[in-house]
């Protein structure tokens, strides 16, 4: 099928379109977003703007996109994490995980930081309210399981948890790419005390609040 004909079956659109995320994801992982423009996108996916443009209308519309697959694919690890250690209330097992599963997702991260700056900006109502109502399924559906592996978790607090990580992700990312010439002054040998090692500062803090939430658990019990 040459590249720029129209897709005419279901499949042959959603191949179209994995193959546009592709692209944008392989964009995104050597550029900043604010340097990746969707001619460039549509070049590396075979196609021309204007079919790039009937299947995301915008670019923050596509990279939003691209964040939903990744978290999508995150949860679905999460999941299974919990499903094959399920009666092992063990949270540094759990905070491990965490930290490795994120360390090796950059792109994830990198996402991740700028979803309500930047991509979450330029929605219709329906759209917002569409990827809202998604996430806060899967939010609660995981959320139970992590309160099934970690029972000293209330009802509730297993979902609270997975958006503190998000809050968590989104600040140490931040702190961990410095840009420009700060970068080079964190390299200084005094400031060690601002650089920052993603995966070891969300795992110390995740190992905090979990402990916290079992010691609460502990004295609420007694």
């Amino acid at each position: 099928m040459p590249a720029n004909s129209r897709a005419l079956s279901a499949d042959q659109k959603q191949r179209r379109r994995d193959a546009i995320l592709e692209a944008a994801l392989q964009r995104f992982s050597a550029s900043a977003y604010e340097q990746i423009i969707m001619d460039d996108i549509a070049g590396d996916a075979g196609l021309a703007k204007g079919t790039l443009y009937l299947y995301f209308h915008s670019k923050e519309a596509l990279f939003l996109a691209l964040y939903q697959r990744e978290l999508e694919s995150w949860f679905d690890e999460l999941d299974s994490h919990l499903e094959h250690n399920l009666g092992s209330s063990s949270f540094d097992n759990l905070v491990r995980f965490l930290g490795d599963s994120l360390r090796r997702r950059p792109a994830f991260l990198r996402l991740t930081a700028i979803l309500h700056t930047v991509l979450e900006h330029n929605l219709d109502y329906p759209a917002a309210r569409g990827f809202k109502t998604g996430l806060k399924e899967r939010v609660l559906k995981t959320g139970k399981r992590i309160e099934t592996h970690l029972p000293f978790l209330k009802p509730g607090q297993g979902s609270e948890l997975l958006m503190q990580i998000n809050a968590l992700v989104i600040g140490f990312q931040h702190m961990a790419e410095p840009s420009g010439v700060m970068r080079q002054v964190l390299d200084d040998e005094d400031m060690a005390l601002f650089r920052v090692d993603l995966e070891v500062r969300l795992q110390d803090s995740l190992r905090t609040l979990l402990m916290g939430l079992a010691y609460e658990a502990k004295y609420r019990r007694e």
